[in-house]
């Protein structure tokens, strides 16, 4: 392998007329706003005034950037560095937009035809800096000396960017050397930036060398994640980049796909947990790796196309639309996954990627489908947004469960086996009613308490589909009364057996400050059959503590068979 490392400065760099391409296989800028801060300070601590007020500039070392290329030829590929070149590159855009803020316009246009853009022989214009990711926002609203405005942020990506920016734009605006005029002091800044900023270049004549010298980087390290490291194994080992890349076309599709929801390095942990090994983070590329070794990885396009497929079908999970679930039957799911979105429960996921690859291919039919997916989200209900357990050992219960429904193929009798043993293990597992009730007892339609309100109005939900014995009820008016009115100051005057659920025009047509008897009236005018129970176990006249503790006890009745895993 034949390499060839110099010293060079940022202006070194970036005055040639070259392109600095950023290539497929590289993660999108990530720089947190603490690692932009310690650059800023990092550089701005070597510029000082000696003893007669003169500016004196101290080098500094920003490690190794490792490129692909000739010297010949007009562009070269980031291997390594691309988040301190894009990061040097903001700050640059920054001190050029100041320059033109102060009326610099010489300045400003220099340092930016000098550092961003460029001029071919032909006199064409182009960008220094090569990266397709977040196109057309990194061209058109960071890149271009005047802005076209037309372009917001939309990807965390470009939203670090943006925040990048205006974080140097706001130092800049701030920074002050001496006696010296502001002009002159993101002068000052730029000279130590081009000038004193020094890297190890490392150039690389080819491009297999190049992801050779990519994975020995960061294999060892923390640089990288496992998504980073098998997507460089995917398009180094996908060869078709014409007439189009489709690798990288595939991939950016996917990765905008399951961003929109969560992050692709969580998604491939689900993904890799479903089909393939049970895994953590930081140890799915190793298992990636061995498996690969054992021939269990399709060749890179087949297993993009797979990734491919699942991300779409975690889209329906993480993400879901009344359009993934067109059948009125089928409505409850889209329900169980968006309950289980709001819980915060991810643990399942690899399991129903499974389980709705089974029912896709027609293996796991409607109803132990919709049964098996009510099941999980009530089990998390009530284990994990009511009583607040420990999901340790959760999620490598759920990975074995896909991995042993991929292992039946297509034997409908041995994927039906193993739903009902996961069921099986999710009845014995979920709390019991009084565990329910200790953990009602605790819950408080105070202001304060935003996340009881949301668990309060599901137990409502949940017990008047159970008495309707229907999934279908729109409950979308419901809204929540005081039985005892707050303003009596009552201790459980916001405890769930101090409230029922009724139509919100209703509720608004209540006066303040009836007795118990007259409130009823308007009780009885609801259609919820929870209401009906209400009243029926509350014929008398007045509303005391032991008479909520009777209604609390009814709803722990409730929401332990509204919940039970069938």
């Amino acid at each position: 392998m034949e390499l060839i490392a110099e010293t060079r400065s940022i202006n070194e760099i970036f005055s040639q007329n070259r392109k600095y391409v950023v290539p497929r296989f590289q993660r999108e800028y990530s720089w947190t706003l603490e690692q932009v801060t310690e650059l800023w300070d990092d550089i701005t601590d070597q510029i000082s005034l000696d003893s007669e007020g003169s500016v004196t500039h101290d080098e500094y070392f920003i490690g190794c950037v490792v490129f692909v290329g000739e010297d010949s030829r007009p562009e070269h590929l980031i291997v390594d560095g691309q988040q301190r070149l894009i990061t040097l590159t903001l700050l640059v855009k920054a001190i050029v937009d100041r320059l033109k803020e102060l009326g610099d316009m010489s300045a400003a246009k220099a340092t930016y035809h000098n550092m961003i853009e460029g001029v071919d022989n032909d006199g064409g214009k182009y960008f220094k800096l090569i990266n397709e990711s977040p196109r057309p926002y990194f061209q058109n609203e960071i890149q271009a000396f005047d802005l076209s405005g037309i372009n917001r942020p939309e990807t965390e990506e470009e939203k670090r960017l943006k925040g990048t920016l205006d974080f140097f734009k706001g130092r800049l605006d701030n920074y002050r050397i001496g006696t010296h005029r502001e002009a002159d002091a993101a002068k000052i800044v730029r000279n130590q930036v081009l000038n004193f900023l020094k890297v190890i270049q490392v150039t690389a004549k080819s491009e297999d060398e190049a992801y050779t010298i990519f994975e020995t980087l960061n294999a060892r390290g923390l640089s990288l994640t496992s998504v980073d490291l098998i997507k460089n194994w995917i398009f180094k080992n996908y060869d078709q980049t014409h007439p189009i890349d489709n690798a990288k076309e595939i991939w950016g599709v996917l990765r905008k796909r399951v961003s929109s929801f969560s992050t692709p390095e969580i998604f491939f942990r689900h993904y890799w947990n479903s089909k393939y090994a049970f895994a953590s983070d930081g140890r799915i590329y190793k298992s990636f790796k061995k498996l690969h070794k054992r021939g269990f990885i399709a060749p890179a396009k087949d297993f993009l196309l797979e990734i491919d497929a699942a991300s779409k079908m975690y889209e329906k999970i993480g993400a879901p639309k009344d359009g993934d679930w067109p059948i009125q039957k089928e409505r409850l799911v889209k329900y169980c996954f968006e309950s289980l979105n709001y819980y915060r429960v991810t643990q399942p996921r690899p399991f129903l990627l499974a389980l709705l690859e089974y029912r896709t291919n027609g293996v796991i039919g409607q109803t132990d489908f919709i049964r098996m997916v009510e099941n999980i989200e009530r089990f998390h209900f009530i284990f994990s947004n009511l009583c607040k357990e420990r999901a340790s050992g959760l999620e490598s219960k759920y990975s074995r469960a896909a991995k042993s429904l991929y292992a039946s193929g297509s034997n409908k009798s041995a994927a039906k086996s193993i739903l009902n043993d996961l069921t099986i293990y999710l009845a014995n597992k979920r709390p019991d009613e009084e565990s329910i009730r200790n953990s009602l007892s605790l819950v408080s339609f105070s202001s304060s308490a935003g996340l009881d309100r949301k668990v309060i109005q599901t137990v409502f939900v949940k017990s008047e589909r159970y008495l309707q014995k229907t999934s279908e009820l729109n409950v979308a008016s419901m809204s929540i009364e005081h039985i005892r009115e707050k303003s009596s100051r009552a201790t459980w005057v916001d405890l769930i057996g101090n409230l029922i659920p009724l139509d919100e025009s209703i509720n608004n047509g209540i006066p303040g400050n009836l007795s118990f008897s007259e409130k009823k009236q308007f009780y009885g005018r609801s259609q919820f059959r929870l209401v009906d129970d209400f009243l029926s176990l509350n014929p008398q006249s007045s509303w005391e503590k032991e008479d909520m503790e009777r209604w609390m006890a009814r709803l722990v009745e409730l929401t332990d068979k509204s919940n039970a895993i069938r």
